[in-house]
């Protein structure tokens, strides 16, 4: 893949769950904080920021900040963050970020879940490859994560 080629992230997963189970999963922090394996500390709303602190064992302690642009129940749900923005030495604040949407669209048996990042092309050269291969393996991880809370949490 070409860095030109690096610019979204598109998973989708099939839920056995209904869509206001799973925006509930996205949508309330201690939900959220469960399944995303972090600690949330602010309010999930629209235009409102939060830090969260990673708890999962391969990253814990790793902090990033969100920042929470639309929330419509219960079909779409979009965050804003700078992704691989791990590093608690670097000021990210004047870098762009990638923006993370959420769609649920009831199906037969549950809901599609599709999840894109896209802003990837406006990530530095340097750092592009590997935010992008971070959070493509990163995305695949997660989407497992939230299906399997979501069919066990009804």
């Amino acid at each position: 893949m070409t860095i030109a080629e690096l610019s979204r992230i598109d998973r989708t997963v099939e839920i056995q769950a209904t869509p206001e189970r799973i925006w509930r999963a996205l949508t309330r922090a201690e939900e959220l904080s469960a399944w995303f394996q972090v600690k949330i500390e602010g309010t999930i709303a629209p235009g409102c920021e939060a830090w969260m602190t990673s708890v999962h064992d391969s990253c814990a302690g790793e902090r990033f900040r969100v920042l929470f642009v639309e929330m419509t129940p219960p079909v779409r749900f979009v965050w804003q963050w700078h992704p691989g923005a791990v590093d608690p030495t670097v000021d990210y604040s004047n870098e762009p970020r990638t923006t993370v949407t959420f769609t649920l669209t009831p199906s037969g048996t549950g809901t599609l879940l599709r999840v894109v990042e896209t802003g990837f092309d406006e990530v530095s050269l340097a750092r592009r490859a590997k935010v992008y291969r971070d959070n493509d393996q990163g995305w695949a991880e997660v989407v497992e994560w939230l299906q399997q809370y979501a069919e066990k949490e009804r």
